[in-house]
């Protein structure tokens, strides 16, 4: 058994199931045993629901890990679909489709995509099953509906019910990806599935391109919302130096004398997402924007960043992860977003840099980077005897 989350629609099942996680495996054996027929059969359903989860979410993470050769190498969008299109529960769901409607819909794509997304189609195209190649092809659908509607297009047979169910399947998997994703300490894949998250969820197929823009833009609108206009500070000093500052500012212009940061000791980064578009609001939602839905909780997360702090190393070693939280902004008005990471200072002596990143899974367009230069010194207080 695995733990599951506790929001499960059963809240019996939910309980019942996280406390026989923490049990041995034949004390957890004695307590199933023990329970009501129903009971015990539902105890299994979830177990094999879970399990399935966790196939799709190694699955995805198998497709993803980088290559030795070129550790850090960036990851495309359609690379991440088709890690995606392996999944065991969503590659039947283009699998299972008529060729026949099929064929039409990659010559739509194959004309309208970008150049860079129609070759590494087709390359992927080679390397997958067929059953993954056809899922492939309706995650790209759902990336590019609006440019293909927008040319006449339309899905044929039963592509558009299958095309629905692979969005709300494809979501629910990309969330549990999205919690797995930065224990690996991957920082390209693990950016590049946070890009992809939000083109999946908005309907865009790029975060650069204008009418994908435009149209984040429209659906924020609708909601009383303005597009993100963000500004990313970071800093990094001795973690004696920073004392309890989470709520100040960082001033860009401060270049002031700092305690010095010695190797092996606690050393802090300080990180601010400073939103130029913060506006006047109630209760957390814009000034004149549309009254929640019955049953819709009154403050609720408005945009959701990642924070990912990758240390940079010599060219031909792995950057890794030093950190990775999110920065969730549940009030129209909030100004800014801080975030604070205590880390050991390296060693030994020497200059050595972190790069700060920020992407959303909820908004298309957001890549902030910034590096943050820093020198620690040998600690020169001797050991006492």
């Amino acid at each position: 058994l695995q733990r599951v989350e506790p929001h499960m629609a059963d809240d019996w099942l939910a309980t019942e199931f996280s406390r026989l996680a923490a049990l041995s495996p034949k004390q957890r054996q004695r307590e199933i045993d023990a329970l009501p027929a129903d009971k015990r059969a539902a105890i299994k359903a979830q177990n094999q629901k879970v399990q399935r989860g966790l196939r799709d979410v190694n699955t995805v993470l198998g497709c993803l890990e980088p290559d030795e050769a070129d550790p850090d190498a960036s990851v495309p969008t359609v690379a991440v679909l088709a890690a995606l299109s392996c999944c065991p529960s969503l590659s039947p769901i283009g699998g299972e489709a008529e060729p026949d409607d099929l064929q039409p819909l990659e010559a739509a794509l194959m004309e309208h995509c970008s150049e860079e997304d129609a070759a590494l189609y087709r390359d992927a195209h080679e390397a997958l099953p067929p059953a993954a190649r056809a899922t492939l092809l309706l995650l790209l659908w759902l990336l590019y509906q609006q440019k293909l509607e927008e040319a006449k297009y339309s899905l044929r047979g039963d592509l558009p019910e299958r095309a629905d169910v692979l969005h709300a399947a494809a979501t629910r998997v990309a969330a549990k990806v999205q919690a797995a994703l930065p224990q690996t300490l991957w920082v390209q894949p693990t950016l590049a599935f946070f890009r992809t998250a939000a083109l999946l969820s908005n309907g865009c197929y790029s975060g650069d391109a204008p009418p994908c823009r435009a149209r984040m833009a429209a659906m924020l609108a609708a909601d009383g919302l303005a597009y993100p206009r963000l500004r990313l500070l970071a800093t990094c000093r001795a973690a004696e130096e920073g004392g309890d500052a989470s709520g100040r500012d960082i001033d860009p212009a401060d270049d002031g004398p700092r305690l010095a940061i010695h190797a092996g000791k606690p050393a802090l980064l300080e990180a601010e997402l400073r939103r130029e578009h913060a506006q006047d609001a109630v209760n957390g939602r814009p000034v004149g924007a549309p009254k929640p839905a019955a049953g819709e909780p009154q403050s609720k997360a408005l945009e959701v960043y990642w924070l990912v702090v990758e240390g940079l190393r010599p060219e031909g070693e792995r950057n890794p992860m030093v950190h990775c939280q999110a920065l969730v902004v549940t009030s129209a008005a909030t100004a800014a977003v801080r975030a604070r990471v205590r880390f050991a200072a390296p060693s030994p002596a020497g200059d050595y840099t972190l790069r700060v990143h920020v992407a959303s899974s909820t908004v298309v367009g957001v890549a902030l980077a910034q590096e943050v230069p820093f020198t620690v010194q040998e600690d020169d207080v001797p050991e006492l005897e």
